[in-house]
């Protein structure tokens, strides 16, 4: 209902004058696409109930409430599956302004739809993963496997927000898309919890189950639901900015919609608060339900639908700051969607930024959780030098000058600038993360579940043993591989294209680099593990050279992008290119350094005293 109230107020479904679909696809997409929304939400935030939140087992049966979970994860995945066939089809004849029909050629520009247009490749690309989910929710039962599978179905956010959401029409695609992006999962991961812990506290307070279960349960989802609704506020608000343009557009119909969005998101965030402050507390005193949780949940469940709806007509509405392509585009601009940066000076690295929100948002996560566990450590008495503290914040704060700072602005500008931007992420920040110890620290302080779910504490131990499995040989041939490949095909071109390959670079360099990092430094556990380093040292060494010495040759790379974005400033774009080569070769040296002081460190330890005399 909120929805059609939505679309009805912006008048985003009114008769077209031209290319008109038909009510039935004006009126019925809206609600199609909330009921889309609801479904994956389901399917998501009881995945990760079931995972993490609930308990697993009540003595050696398995707990009522993951039967119960389960059960709503297979029906809303079925849900989910012809919601998206749905969406699919009711999204192209309103794109196409073609009625719903049979007839042969509707179905073959459907098919052109889904192959040559993006928001169709976007929304088949959601039905596929839909399918694959609904299959995966009836034939796994661990918890790693549960959670995987949300992991799976909230990557169907990806293409949404890449290609349908209002994001892509901003001016600032890539900052837009992120903070959407972040906005979408955070809003799906709560509003999946709440249909979740509904759907499981009759089972969780069942006679014989103990009340214990339930309290457990209320507070674990309390901090789920305190992080993922403060990240939907923050998100929100950053991507309301790039949509407004100013506050003159809060009166437009758009700015009503966003408006009334955002009090009901306050308002389930106060419903929060409550289940906090009132509700967990009473139902420890009294060991049984009170009836305000009821209340609560039903007035949560209501206001989450309107909600929905409300995002799904704010969605369909036009924004007050249109998308008007530019008749005078420069080639820049053509090529990477923004203006030419100025000459890069020192003035530069201080006014050139371009916030990447999925990396501010994991540094300040990494930041907070680092610092709340180093006070956690401080107040058992556990001594934690703080040099590790220094190495950590060290890191972060060189992670989000990479990733928003100038060399992000530049990076897509100077060939020189990219390499240098992803070896300081392949070495000095993996360096500066290892050195600060983060597991061990996680270890000392997060406390052990006893009811075989995943917790902090078992995320985390899971990641130290996967980090432990490539020794130095297979974590160097790892990162040299990447970066031959990366720089010397046309993966690089991909990464300056589309987005979404550029975020997953900035990924697998970070993580070949920690994986890297990680088996040199402990991978000497034994003297006899010295001798990989030197196969280790001979691979990513001269992987990372080879790729150096290939950009000293004359042939240009990529010289259709680097050249074509018309640089009236130096370097020039072949001498970029040799500066660039200077840096992988640099780096090759570096990681050289660093798997010889680690030996040289490890073989002091090794060593027998020698006697004096």
């Amino acid at each position: 209902m909120a929805a059609l109230a939505g679309v009805g107020y912006s008048g985003s479904a009114q008769d077209r004058l031209l290319s008109d679909p038909g009510a039935v696809v004006r009126w019925g997409l809206p609600p199609v696409l909330a009921l889309h929304h609801l479904a994956l939400a389901a399917v998501a935030g009881t995945l990760i109930f079931a995972a993490a939140i609930l308990p697993r087992h009540h003595g050696p049966k398995e707990h009522p409430s993951i039967k119960v979970a389960l059960r709503v994860v297979a029906w809303a995945a079925g849900v989910w599956v012809l919601a998206a066939a749905a969406v699919l089809l009711l999204t192209y004849a309103d794109i196409a302004g073609r009625p719903l029909s049979g007839d042969a050629e509707f179905t073959d520009q459907l098919w052109l739809f889904v192959t040559d247009v993006a928001a169709g490749r976007a929304r088949l690309a959601i039905l596929v993963i839909a399918v694959l989910v609904s299959m995966l929710v009836v034939a796994v039962r661990s918890a790693v496997a549960l959670l995987a599978t949300a992991v799976l179905a909230l990557c169907s956010i990806i293409p949404a927000t890449a290609a349908i959401g209002h994001a892509a029409g901003s001016v600032d695609h890539i900052g837009a898309s992120n903070a959407l992006g972040l906005h979408v999962v955070a809003g799906t991961v709560w509003v999946g919890g709440i249909i979740a812990l509904a759907a499981a506290i009759p089972a969780l307070t069942r006679p014989g189950t103990g009340h214990t279960a339930a309290q457990t349960v209320l507070r674990r989802f309390s901090v789920l639901a305190g992080l993922t609704f403060a990240l939907v506020v923050v998100t929100g608000t950053i991507s309301a900015l790039y949509r407004l343009g100013s506050i003159d557009g809060l009166v437009t119909p758009y700015g009503v919609l966003l408006l009334s969005k955002t009090a009901g998101t306050l308002l389930l965030g106060l419903l929060g608060l409550i289940h906090r402050r009132r509700v967990i507390p009473a139902f420890a005193v009294a060991g049984r339900l009170p009836r305000l949780l009821w209340q609560v949940l039903a007035v949560e469940l209501l206001i989450m639908g309107a909600v929905m709806g409300l995002a799904v007509a704010l969605a369909r509405s036009p924004s007050p700051v249109p998308l008007e392509p530019d008749p005078a585009a420069t080639p820049a601009q053509i090529l990477t969607g923004y203006l030419l940066p100025p000459e890069l000076d020192i003035t530069a690295w201080f006014t050139q930024w371009r916030p990447d929100w999925l990396w501010i948002t994991a540094a300040i996560l990494a930041a907070l959780s680092y610092g709340r566990a180093y006070t956690s450590a401080r107040r058992a008495r556990i001594a934690w030098p703080k040099r590790r503290l220094l190495s950590w914040f060290s890191a972060l704060i060189l992670l989000t000058l990479i990733t928003s700072g100038p060399p992000a602005v530049y990076a897509p500008v100077l060939l020189s600038v990219h390499a240098a931007s992803t070896m300081s992420l392949a070495l000095p920040i993996p360096c500066l993360l290892i050195a600060a110890r983060p597991l061990k620290l996680a270890l000392t302080v997060l406390p052990e579940r006893t009811d075989d779910g995943i917790g902090a504490r078992e995320g985390i131990l899971w990641l130290a043993r996967m980090a432990a499995q490539p020794g130095p040989l297979l974590s160097g041939l790892t990162l040299g591989s990447l970066t031959v490949l990366f720089y010397l095909t046309p993966a690089l071109k991909l990464s300056l294209r589309e987005h979404l390959a550029h975020e997953t670079s900035l990924v697998l360099f970070l993580a070949s680099g920690v994986l890297f990092v990680n088996a040199i430094q402990s991978g000497s556990a034994t003297p006899g593990s010295r001798t990989r380093r030197h196969p280790a040292l001979a691979i990513t060494s001269a992987a990372i050279g080879a790729a150096g010495l290939r950009f000293l040759k004359p042939a240009g790379i990529e010289q259709e992008w680097f050249a074509g974005l018309a640089r009236t400033w130096e370097p020039s774009a072949a001498a970029d290119q040799h500066h660039a080569g200077l840096i992988l070769i640099l780096a090759a040296a570096l990681s050289a350094i660093l798997i010889i002081v680690s030996a040289k460190r490890q073989q002091d330890i090794f060593m027998p005293d020698r006697p004096h005399g």
